[in-house]
């Protein structure tokens, strides 16, 4: 077992998103919720990932809405008919083909792993397995707004939110009455655990700067300004073969499916195997005019 495959056993929990009929709207441009649950999947890393916060996956949104206002545009004006334009899109439409292609013809076994092949890469590698310090987070989300006025008053509403939060004995009350993020509302703002590399970017150093019980924000992420409690500390600790066993699952999958895909690309190249030109190749390499 190599460090690369090692490294992929992460340990996480997949949520769904709330259901809702257009979520984002541009103009003309509009982002379903189904649309919206692929946005969110499709992100690097998300696989095994927590459901991103509201304030997160709309974000997300507002990019994806640009991106299509703007792909929009370019097609209005013909720029996707453009030689070196239309060039460049077949190249990507062809990488989406081969992929797509390699996932069909490399289909993993049924049933695989069996229970047996992960039992027998935990004991492996238990030594490696462990849970990194894990946080558990409340918050108090502040919606940023689209007018300049109104920004400036959401930013003052969280800094008071935040000054009340740091006295208050009853985070979970002031979170039900006050947060934007209805998705953590009525649950007392509370988001669940979340390891170092699952927090967002922005929240990171605040978050491990806290002592439990303690709060810190606002804190400008994710389309507003986060109020967050850290509730509880877990320090890193061994993951037993129950914590540890999705990941594993999911590494062996990954790792196998890459040795059936790679196993079909060398079938191909020895059915047909490549010729190259190698005075051609030369010449392609020589500095224009030389000889």
């Amino acid at each position: 077992m190599n460090t690369k495959f090692l490294s992929s056993l992460v340990l996480a929990l997949a949520a769904p998103l709330a259901s809702a009929q257009d979520v984002a709207t541009l103009g003309s441009v509009k982002i379903t919720a189904d649309e919206a649950r692929q946005i969110a999947a499709l992100q690097p890393g998300a696989a095994g990932q927590a459901t991103p916060s509201e304030g997160a996956l709309e974000a997300l949104l507002r990019q994806e809405l640009v991106r299509r206002a703007l792909a929009g545009e370019a097609a209005a004006q013909g720029w996707d008919k453009r030689p070196e334009v239309a060039e460049r899109a077949q190249l990507a439409r062809e990488q989406v083909i081969v992929s797509t292609w390699l996932a069909n013809v490399a289909a993993l076994p049924d049933g695989y792993p069996a229970e047996s092949e992960v039992k027998a890469l935990y004991d492996k590698n238990r030594a490696y397995l462990r849970i990194p310090r894990r946080y558990h987070l409340s918050q108090i989300f502040v919606r940023r707004p689209e007018k300049g006025d109104d920004v400036a008053a959401a930013e003052k509403r969280a800094a008071d939110l935040a000054a009340r939060a740091a006295s208050s004995a009853d985070f979970a009350a002031l979170a039900r009455a006050e947060s934007d993020d209805a998705s953590s509302r009525d649950k007392g703002g509370d988001l669940g655990w979340f390891t170092e590399a699952a927090l967002l970017p922005e929240l990171r150093a605040a978050v491990e700067a806290l002592k439990p019980e303690k709060t810190a924000g606002p804190i400008p992420a994710g389309g507003g300004w986060h109020i967050v409690r850290l509730n509880e500390v877990k320090e890193p600790q061994a993951a037993t073969y129950e914590e540890a066993r999705a990941s594993l699952v999911q590494a062996l999958r990954q790792n196998k499916l890459a040795q059936l895909r790679q196993a079909h690309i060398d079938a191909l190249l020895a059915k047909t195997p490549p010729v190259i030109d190698r005075a051609s190749l030369s010449a392609l390499t020589k500095p224009a005019g030389s000889k």
